[in-house]
């Protein structure tokens, strides 16, 4: 039975909710540089001038998901995709090109547009994180929720992703 809860109360099991997604991946993240270090044999993560390990993997991770299930996207299409400004798109580019995850295509119709697209290395990285991250989620949901739950869980998530897809950027 579902009782009725306020708005005060319902706007504060949105933010718990939504902050305990945040403890999740934060801490998803910070098991990532150890597994990926044991399972691909890397000495070191992905070697950016930016933060800490953390940061880089999840920021390889997120470019990474907009450009593997298209297999290449030009520079617009991935600023767009990332919510950046084209010039922040460029400099994540460079760097992941510069470490071998990512090769520039020109396009044959017209040279002023710049494909990407990842490298074996990328693409291996990538299989490799999106392995882990269902491996552990499979973990979670697997000792915390019954089938039944599980399905209403997924049904509910589907439907706030295609209203979440369907707002205008």
């Amino acid at each position: 039975m579902v009782k009725n809860i306020s708005e005060n109360e319902y706007g504060a099991e949105i933010t718990s909710m939504i902050e305990g997604f945040v403890q999740m991946w934060i801490k998803f993240e910070s098991l990532l540089h150890k597994e990926m270090a044991k399972t691909q044999q890397l000495d070191s993560p992905p070697d950016m001038a930016i933060g800490n390990n953390y940061d880089n993997y999840s920021l390889f991770y997120r470019v990474s998901s907009v450009i593997y299930p298209k297999h290449q996207l030009t520079m617009g299409e991935l600023s767009s995709a990332l919510s950046v400004p084209f010039s922040k798109a460029t400099r994540m580019i460079n760097w992941l090109v510069d470490n071998g995850y990512v090769k520039r295509l020109s396009d044959p119709d017209d040279r002023r547009i710049v494909r990407v697209t990842l490298t074996e290395k990328g693409s291996a990285l990538h299989q490799a994180i999106s392995n882990y991250m269902r491996e552990r989620i499979q973990e979670l949901l697997a000792t915390s929720l019954t089938t039944e739950e599980k399905i209403i869980l997924f049904t509910l998530i589907k439907k706030v992703v295609s209203t979440l897809q369907n707002l205008p950027a």
